[in-house]
């Protein structure tokens, strides 16, 4: 069994939702130069994720894996830059593969009978999470790209809404099927009578959902700079959920 340090996959969920929510972002309504601004941020955080797996596990097969993806993401990268949005958008698509192979191998080393649960938990944290940042990123394009159209926005300030009605869908099937111990998936079961879950719940979804519903109201009016502020504070109460939904208090962190 791989060990799987918190920071490695905290690091891989981010890159694979940034990754999935670029994929998912007309590169015919913005500019190449966004995409490869999220590429690198991308890379950044597989190198991370790599030197953390490594401190813990040494060469084992994971690190390999991130080491992929993130020679993958560098391609992306190099390609968004050069003007090829087609193998930029290919070589994000093998990224998004290798990322999430690497999320259903640790869900399968730490809870073997329920890692398609698990795995399906760390990718719909991952996607919330990296839509959530792609779309306050875009919106701070717009200070250098008024005149782009703010259809990309929209939808994706609608990708949160649709990621974090999933997680929430997963987190309330946890809560059902986890024992009270919670089993460490990450996906929202904390201790009964602990802090956490209402924590987690109150800002990682309602506080998450309010803000949602307050950014989406803004982009309607086209003000994107007060949009951005909104996502700021989305994005906070989103990585604060995802933070404390890996919190396991039987071993300090969760598999």
């Amino acid at each position: 069994m791989i060990a799987v340090p918190m920071l490695a996959d905290l690091a891989v969920r981010l890159a694979f939702g940034l990754i999935l929510a670029s994929l998912l972002t007309s590169w015919r309504a913005v500019p190449p130069r966004f995409f490869r601004i999220q590429t690198q941020v991308v890379l950044g955080v597989l190198v991370l994720a790599g030197l953390a797996q490594a401190r813990a596990a040494g060469l084992s097969p994971a690190v390999w894996l991130v080491g992929a993806a993130a020679l993958l993401a560098y391609l992306a990268t190099v390609s968004w830059g050069l003007g090829l949005p087609q193998v930029g958008m290919a070589t994000g698509i093998l990224t998004a593969l290798a990322t999430g192979v690497w999320m259903a191998d640790a869900s399968r080393a730490a809870h073997a009978g329920l890692w398609s649960f698990n795995a399906s938990s760390r990718w719909a944290s991952g996607f919330l999470m990296g839509t959530t940042l792609t779309a306050m990123l875009l919106g701070h394009y717009y200070l250098i790209a008024p005149a782009m159209t703010i259809e990309p926005l929209k939808r994706a300030v609608s990708l949160i809404a649709v990621a974090l009605a999933v997680r929430c869908v997963l987190a309330s099937l946890a809560l059902l099927v986890a024992p009270p111990q919670g089993f460490g998936s990450g996906i929202g079961r904390l201790p009964a009578g602990g802090i956490l879950l209402p924590a987690r719940w109150g800002m990682g979804f309602a506080g998450a959902a309010l803000s949602v519903y307050l950014a989406r109201r803004t982009v309607q009016i086209r003000s994107t700079q007060a949009a951005t502020g909104i996502l700021y504070i989305t994005t906070i109460f989103v990585l604060f959920g995802e933070l404390t939904s890996m919190i396991d208090a039987g071993r300090g962190v969760i598999g």
